[in-house]
């Protein structure tokens, strides 16, 4: 499989705290890794660096050949091709639905507006959310907001999408359409990093499953030899909670 994303001794500092010690970590196209690990052990951080929503402090996050940490005059490029689904949906409450997918792709990428449109009913379509297209985000439940959410990172036909705990902020009823959606997509053959707590969703999803602990990747394997038969004492406590 062709290497797409390759990440070398990522260093990632708040004032003193370090958070993240040193990652490696190569990502193959159309590979789904989940991240698993604690609060606080730098999994939504890798993704925010991988994206440059938080700048490495050392380090190099190659995207198809290219190191964007000494590249950084071309994030924007970076950002169209690697997109991001927040745990809180960051959605625009002022605008409708179809207008929340069209607004980059038409503001940023000066896509024209009339085939934008077109394409934001059939990626809304995508994610059972079509319906909904002209209603403002004001009334949609949590898990409606991530299908959009969803939807709008689809809109840049990106080529790595980074879930950050997509549905930690979900009342239970809403995390299964959510986590159907994301199944579908998988199928598709995108490349997807997520941050997850959903342990099942990850073992049915996941190509490989790495567990973060201190601000590194502590193990990394099969979904199977990490949830069912870690190696590592650290996973296993974590794991505990969970299964």
């Amino acid at each position: 499989m062709e290497n797409i994303l390759q990440i070398n001794n990522l260093h990632k500092y708040f004032g003193e705290l370090e958070v993240l010690k040193g990652i490696d970590l190569s990502v193959s196209k159309g590979e789904i890794i989940s991240v698993i690990g604690s609060s606080g052990s730098g999994k939504s951080t890798l993704l925010r660096c991988i994206n440059f929503l938080e700048t490495p402090n050392n380090g190099e996050i190659i995207f198809k050949g290219k190191n964007y940490v000494t590249n950084q005059n071309d994030l924007q490029e970076l950002r169209k091709r690697i997109s991001m689904v927040f745990q809180s949906f960051n959605l625009f409450n002022n605008l409708s639905v179809i207008n929340n997918l069209c607004l980059t792709p038409v503001k940023v990428l000066k896509k024209e507006k009339k085939e934008t449109f077109v394409k934001a009913l059939e990626v809304l379509d995508l994610v059972g959310m079509k319906d909904f297209a002209y209603k403002s985000t004001k009334l949609l439940s949590g898990g409606q907001k991530q299908r959009v959410a969803i939807a709008r990172s689809l809109m840049m036909d990106p080529e790595i999408i980074l879930f950050d705990e997509p549905t930690s902020a979900l009342d239970p009823e809403m995390v299964g359409e959510v986590l159907d959606v994301m199944k579908d997509l998988a199928k598709t053959g995108i490349t997807m990093l997520i941050v997850t707590h959903e342990m099942q969703f990850a073992k049915e999803i996941s190509n490989r499953v790495i567990f973060m602990h201190e601000g590194i990747v502590h193990e990394s394997g099969l979904p199977s030899e990490i949830l069912n038969n870690p190696k590592e004492e650290r996973t296993k406590l974590f794991l505990k909670r969970f299964l």
